[in-house]
């Protein structure tokens, strides 16, 4: 008796094959869920990276505020609340040469800066407490409080 020859695969190929296969296809199936989890997880958050208020004995005063967009999704609003009635300028945040907004966001990773001055209303050694009321570009909202004391540059 003679043996035919073996038209399909043999066991080693075919088992090669097979795992080849079984990888490509692990591979797609956690590019696609990485991608969703990324998606999903997506966290807009910010921090007060600085705060200064310099003032003067004649009761000047100028703030500086630096917020920095800790999160993955871009800021397009900043704004500034004072509990107290005095020493309180409105600021308005720069990012690079223009204002923060929709069109101008602070990316991930970035600072934008803040600073105004006030006339009047500061003491020397008092401290005044801010709210910085951060908007991400998907509607969400931030509030960050924190507070600086007046002192003499």
């Amino acid at each position: 008796m003679s043996r035919k020859p073996s038209l399909g695969l043999s066991g080693l190929v075919a088992a090669i094959l097979l795992i080849a296969i079984v990888v490509a296809a692990a591979v797609v199936v956690s590019g696609v869920f990485f991608n969703l989890a990324g998606i999903a997880g997506r966290r807009p958050t910010a921090i007060i990276d600085q705060i200064k208020l310099v003032a003067t004995p004649a009761g000047a005063g100028t703030w500086t505020i630096v917020v920095k967009n800790t999160g993955d999704v871009p800021i397009t609003a900043l704004a500034v609340t004072y509990p107290a009635a005095t020493c309180n300028p409105a600021i308005t945040f720069q990012y690079g040469t223009a204002a923060v907004s929709s069109t101008n966001p602070v990316p991930p990773g970035a600072t934008a800066t803040g600073t105004a001055s006030a006339a009047t209303g500061c003491s020397l050694g008092t401290t005044y407490r801010v709210t910085v009321q951060v908007t991400f570009a998907d509607n969400s909202r931030q509030d960050l409080s924190t507070a600086a004391t007046a002192s003499i540059a």
